[in-house]
């Protein structure tokens, strides 16, 4: 029975992307005698891997080929300030467990529409340890960069590409299985040692909390509600040991999932908020070293985060939504030597345009899809199409503009004048509409007054009879003491005449 593992963040979670092509295919393969495992977790990056790799030591040990996608979710943890360094350490000591294994590895770099150095960065930093490994590895940024696609697919979720394919690219990798070779690698590389531990392992006092379960399509965990002023205490047996990665998994109460925690011992305070409903592995910034008086608890007053988290900046002004944070069983604790630290420091301006430089032996680029054949057939697809599609809805537009501009208000009509001119002439030709007149005019200019919503027009729009007649009984109205209306009696004439009527 061979053996496949899968540890990557959440494109390796959706359901029709990459997890299904690699499961359904080595399932069919040679009367499904391979077992599949997915350990991947959204928004995890290299220290979930190395809780993974501990936790589920005797699965990894049996292992035929362990399948890795963490580039993005390193990337997005450097764009929200999580230092590189951190970043390079625990990829680094990652790569160095994986290389201890002597098994095939292979590495999947993740494609995204970003001109970003920290992008760049990301990823020859990840090719260059893929590189000393001698591990095998698919490049999809450099695929969809040389074949102009990065534009064309990226979607309005940018962080995750089109389930069908990471399929497809799951069935090449599964069909290839055994091309796939061990890094060979002569020595043993020195790590620290880490523990992978659950909250009853860790703290003393973890029964005074509420306990409940909560499941997804690849996790069932038991979740602790951390609330109120109950204090755990972190057992001495731990002492010495540095607390790496937690995980949580809060609920959404339609507010958010804001919560945050607070973290003390003899040394250091650490405040950190976190923001998810989902299952989500977090790292501790600051060194939070375990000591006789160690502690965490509920932030319940609010305080101000001490350090950032994956979407969370330092200088957001955070605020809890929830009243607790629910604690997951996924821990990750390391006991600090000399082997936890980074190998070597880096220029970042000459990491992000070094050009990484890889033997072909070790490059599965070729598995990945023909996509640039897919952007083919689907433009060809859109020219062909699009014309039908927008028909309807052109004749819609039409249709309406044809409504609006049978509707549409001139702007002379919003003036009193027009409206009191426009009056005058409708009622003046019978006996009733002349004898209820002043009653009209009355109502017409105590209406206009309310609405006042006059829009500008041209002098030259001004000059027609309805609105010069209203015009004459406004200045006729207002000097009716010194026989205004006498005056507007000729003045009807003497527009009548000049219009021509």
């Amino acid at each position: 029975m061979k053996n496949v593992i899968l540890l990557g963040g959440s494109n390796s979670v959706v359901q029709n992307g990459l997890q299904k092509g690699l499961k359904d295919t080595l399932m069919s393969c040679g009367g499904g005698g391979v077992e599949f495992h997915n350990l991947a977790l959204g928004g995890s990056r290299s220290s979930q891997k190395i809780y993974s790799l501990i936790a589920n030591k005797k699965v990894i040990e049996e292992a035929d080929l362990i399948i890795i996608e963490t580039n993005l979710n390193e990337y997005d943890n450097f764009i929200y300030d999580l230092h590189f360094d951190i970043l390079q350490r625990d990829f680094e000591i990652l790569c160095k467990m994986l290389a201890n294994l002597n098994k095939p590895i292979l590495f999947i770099l993740l494609p995204l529409h970003v001109n970003d150095d920290k992008f760049k960065i990301t990823n020859n930093f990840n090719l260059l340890q893929i590189k000393k490994y001698n591990f095998h590895f698919i490049d999809m940024q450099r695929y969809y960069d040389e074949n102009n696609l990065n534009e064309f697919f990226a979607t309005n979720d940018l962080f995750h590409q089109i389930g069908p394919i990471m399929r497809l690219l799951g069935q090449n990798i599964a069909l290839n299985l055994g091309k796939i070779d061990k890094c060979n690698l002569k020595r043993n590389y020195p790590v620290p040692k880490f523990l992978a531990v659950t909250l009853q392992d860790l703290f003393e006092n973890i029964n005074q909390l509420e306990k409940s379960v909560k499941s997804n399509s690849l996790f069932t965990e038991e979740l602790y509600r951390l609330e109120g002023k109950i204090k755990l205490k972190f057992k001495k047996e731990f002492k010495n040991y540095m607390l790496v990665a937690f995980s949580v998994w809060n609920d959404d109460n339609g507010l958010g999932t804001f919560s945050s925690a607070i973290w003390t011992n003899k040394k250091t305070k650490i405040i950190k908020y976190c923001l998810s409903s989902f299952l989500m592995m977090y790292n501790l910034i600051e060194n939070f070293v375990i000591d006789e008086e160690s502690f965490l608890y509920f932030n319940a007053n609010n305080q101000k985060q001490s350090e950032n988290n994956l979407w969370i900046f330092l200088k957001d002004d955070c605020c809890n939504a929830l009243d607790c944070m629910q604690l997951a069983n996924q821990i990750l604790l390391v006991k600090p030597d000399e082997n936890f630290k980074i190998d070597a420091h880096y220029d970042f301006k000459t990491l992000a345009n070094l050009e990484v430089q890889i033997d072909e032996k070790y490059n599965f680029s070729h598995l990945i899809p023909d996509v640039a054949l897919f952007k083919e057939i689907i433009e060809e697809y859109n020219a062909r199409m699009d014309p039908v599609k927008i028909s309807p809805f052109q004749t819609e537009i039409k249709n309406l503009k044809h409504e609006l501009n049978q509707f549409k208000v001139n702007p002379i009509q919003t003036h009193l004048a027009y409206k009191l001119g426009r009056a005058i002439i409708e009622n003046y030709g019978s006996f009733w509409g002349f004898l209820g007149l002043p009653f009209v005019l009355n109502y017409i200019a105590k209406k206009h007054k309310k609405e006042a919503n006059i829009l500008p027009c041209d002098e030259s729009e001004k000059q027609i009879f309805s609105y010069q007649l209203g015009l004459a009984l406004i200045k006729a109205h207002k000097a009716w003491y010194k026989g205004g209306y006498v005056w507007f009696m000729f003045e009807i004439f003497r527009l009548k005449k000049k219009f021509k009527l």
